[in-house]
């Protein structure tokens, strides 16, 4: 059957030259499409390494002189207690699980700073760590687990020495391949701050900055605070129960006058993460709303283009078929050899159409990937892709006619011969 399709492609070279072309040039659209897809479904299904769920933003801020309740000369030892008061009544209240501060530390945060970090030979010189500033309980109200498998509240108890730093996984992994920080735990690390030295007490999981960023890309340290300088945080996270978050807002809001009212502090605003979530990645949402638009798009064009080339192909063979189905051929012996020819074209232009995608992907002209810019799972996963969703398409762009013309007796259908 093969050596007689060969023959028959190799007679009506003059047509199949044409459509081998037009199939090499959608074959290699198709695997660009499908690797830009693979590459943001890849990206968005990897771990993200917290939990923001049941999580809240306390937004607190401190009254002005102008206001007739300012307390006036309140000492820093005195704001600090009074941020303290308000962390001990909002851990007492009985929806909230933690609580915790930061500076400029919460996930899905557009306003944040980075951290050089070195020991012994190796730095973050081609890729600086995001720098959360943080409270112990940070890790407890985002649920960051340690690389080690340590729970939240393992990683809160190493976050209360002063000296002490924790370590996203991956800080290494990118630059020098090394895979896990667990080997640099006691050691000394260099900020470049007049010579200050923190000491690694730990790794955790990578946390990504957030859905539409990989965690190869996010590189990031804890560091904490000490509870005499919380007068130095700007905002306040905390974790509710499952079961008790309903109208938690309004709840709070309606106590923040009576009981969060704490020298110059008062609590201006509470809002949901899934609100920051979904603000903070506005315009990443619509960008890709728009490729995957843009890719189905094609993708139907691709479809009725292949669907109507083929249907019209195998029209013009009705007569043909006619003839086999005279000479004792069955409907399978037909629809085998139809259909046989127009997916043996298509794997014979597969491997050429190859050669062009590894020149694409050799140039980076396609989607961006973490580190490993060539990834052969990858590559070969979308050529697998492609090749199927056009060997479907040439399948029912023959089946439908075929079928057609089986149904019509010979006699007719020879009847313009």
């Amino acid at each position: 059957m093969k050596r007689k399709l060969l023959r028959q492609i190799g007679n009506e070279w003059q047509t199949n030259v044409w459509l081998s072309i037009e199939l090499l040039i959608v074959s290699v659209v198709m695997w660009y499409i499908t690797d830009f897809l693979y590459t943001k479904i890849s990206i968005i299904s990897e771990p993200r390494g917290f939990n923001t769920e049941h999580c809240y933003l306390i937004n607190y801020s401190e009254l002005n002189e102008q206001s007739p309740e300012y307390i006036p000369d309140r000492t820093t030892q005195e704001r600090n207690d009074d941020l303290h008061t308000m962390l001990d009544r909002l851990e007492k209240r009985p929806e909230v699980e933690c609580v915790a501060m930061g500076q400029n530390s919460y996930l899905y945060n557009g306003s944040n700073s980075g951290m050089y970090l070195e020991c012994d030979t190796f730095n973050t010189a081609k890729g600086w760590a995001l720098l959360r500033r943080v409270s112990p309980d940070f890790p407890r109200v985002f649920r960051i687990y340690g690389a080690d498998g340590e729970t939240p509240e393992q990683l809160a108890e190493l976050l209360k020495d002063r000296n002490g730093i924790l370590i996203s996984d991956n800080l290494f992994q990118r630059q020098y391949g090394i895979e896990s920080m667990k080997d640099f735990i006691g050691k000394e690390f260099s900020t470049g701050n007049y010579g200050d030295t923190l000491v690694m007490r730990g790794s955790y999981q990578p946390v990504r900055y957030d859905d539409f960023r990989s965690a190869a890309w996010s590189l990031s340290v804890m560091l904490p605070v000490p509870e005499d300088s919380y007068t130095f945080f700007n905002e306040m996270v905390v974790r509710v129960h499952e079961n008790m978050d309903k109208d938690f807002i309004e709840n709070l809001m309606k106590d923040a006058d009576r009981h969060f009212r704490i020298g110059n502090y008062y609590i201006a605003s509470v809002q949901s993460f899934d609100d920051i979530r979904q603000i903070h990645q506005r315009d990443n949402i619509s960008e890709l709303r728009t490729y995957f638009t843009g890719a189905a798009f094609l993708a139907l064009n691709i479809f009725l283009g292949l669907l109507g080339t083929f249907w019209f192909r195998t029209s013009q063979r009705i007569p043909e078929i006619a003839i086999r189905k005279a000479n004792g051929a069955t409907r399978s012996d037909i629809f085998r050899r139809v259909i046989g020819e127009g997916e043996l074209l298509l794997l014979l232009v597969t491997p050429l159409a190859a050669v062009f995608d590894y020149l694409i992907a050799h140039f980076e002209l396609n989607a961006i990937y973490p580190w490993d810019y060539f990834e052969p799972t990858r590559f070969f996963s979308c050529i697998a892709i492609s090749w199927g969703f056009m060997a479907l398409m040439i399948f029912l762009g023959i089946l439908i006619p075929a079928n057609r013309a089986m149904n019509i007796a010979p006699a007719r259908a020879l009847m313009g011969e």
